[in-house]
């Protein structure tokens, strides 16, 4: 490929971080990692091998499509469908061997005669709505529509979740009251002597935080990748960022005092200045709010970014590097020497999520590199 801007992953990083998350949970506890939007951009089909390799219980995918395409890669460990599926899905879903999360009956009826025409059993997760207000069933509903559910031919009832709303917030009182709700429902149903073999509700704040929300399965997302969710959250795991993004300087410039950069003239030269151009913009997920605010690695140096990100570039002050040259590598993300550009940094400077940031940058940018 002939592409000079790039997304090196470390599958290390990823087995490092999985690891740290078991002694964190124990080894009764399974893992269900997510690995939906394309592994939060790291690439999905690498990570879940890396993930498989490494004793993972389960994958967690958004939509029949990714899971297809992991069974495609040879991946065999159980997926789960997090999302509700459609009719027009059920086929592919039995054929793939997915599981499903299952929040309608008649949906449930459409997966249980697809599944009977070619003799399997599908496995269905339910999802308790505590809290999130989208998909899944109220609490009070929660039993009778069980209970409903058991009586339909070739589902196996595998798991019940709920999904917690704001665990990475400094104020967890309302994750609190989510996962009280839920533990009343599992109660409801140890009352009605239904068993569910898999119970599951702590994200990855709410297993650095929440330690009785672990139940015996969780869901870790972003620590996986080695990013804590928010600046509210313990540190009690040792993490490793597994993406770095990086490019080359295509160009570069000398100009004087009283010279503009970029779109909107919004950066003013003050003094003579070697300015280079990067080629990377918000084309490839990198936030336009960067803009005259971003800092970038370049020979282990932090440098400025100057003016607008573009579409397609953006400028970088290299006035004070003497070894620059047109090629030089350049870190946006990752580490250079003794410096890092980590990703919670740049989310606090920008005002947006973690998630934001590695899913734009990794679901666009299209070269991706691993080490191992």
């Amino acid at each position: 490929m002939s592409e000079i801007t790039w997304i090196e992953v470390d599958l290390n990083a990823i087995e490092h971080n999985l690891k740290a998350i078991k002694r964190t949970v124990g080894r009764e506890t399974n893992i269900l990692a997510i690995v939906k939007a394309d592994a939060y951009g790291h690439g999905a089909v690498k990570v879940s091998q890396t993930l498989e390799q490494n004793g993972t219980d389960m994958l967690g995918v958004a939509f029949p499509g990714e899971g297809i395409e992991l069974r495609n890669n040879n991946i065999t460990i159980p997926i789960l469908i997090l999302n509700p599926v459609i009719s027009e899905q059920i086929e592919d879903v039995i054929q793939h061997s997915l599981g499903v999360t299952v929040n309608s009956l008649d949906i449930a009826n459409e997966i249980s005669i697809t599944a009977k025409k070619h003799n399997r059993n599908i496995r269905i997760h339910v999802e308790i709505d505590t809290g999130m207000g989208g998909e899944g069933i109220c609490p009070d509903k929660a039993l009778p529509f069980i209970k409903a559910l058991l009586l339909i031919e070739n589902l196996e009832m595998e798991g019940v979740f709920t999904h917690f709303s704001s665990s990475e917030e400094k104020d967890k009182s309302f994750t609190y009251e989510q996962n009280r709700k839920f533990k009343e429902v599992i109660k409801q149903l140890e009352n009605e002597k239904i068993t569910v073999p898999l119970i599951h509700s702590a994200n990855s704040a709410a297993i650095l935080d929440i330690a009785d929300s672990h139940f015996n399965m969780v869901r870790p997302g972003l620590i996986l990748y080695g990013i804590f969710p928010s600046k509210y959250v313990s540190r009690n795991v040792e993490l490793k960022q597994s993406m770095s993004f990086k490019t080359r300087i295509i160009n570069l410039k000398e100009l004087g005092p009283g010279s503009v950069i970029g779109y909107g003239r919004t950066f003013e030269i003050m003094k003579q200045t070697t300015v280079a151009t990067i080629p990377v913009g918000y084309k490839d997920g990198f936030s336009r709010g960067f803009s005259n605010l971003g800092e970038v690695l370049v020979h282990g140096k932090r440098v400025p970014i100057i003016g607008r990100v573009c579409m397609d570039r953006c400028f970088i002050d290299v006035t004070d590097l003497s070894d620059v040259e047109i090629g030089s590598e350049v870190i946006l993300l990752g580490e250079q020497g003794n410096e890092t550009i980590s990703i919670e940094s740049a989310t606090e400077l920008i005002g947006t999520i973690p998630y934001e940031i590695v899913c734009n940058v990794g679901t666009i940018t299209p070269k991706k590199m691993y080490r191992q």
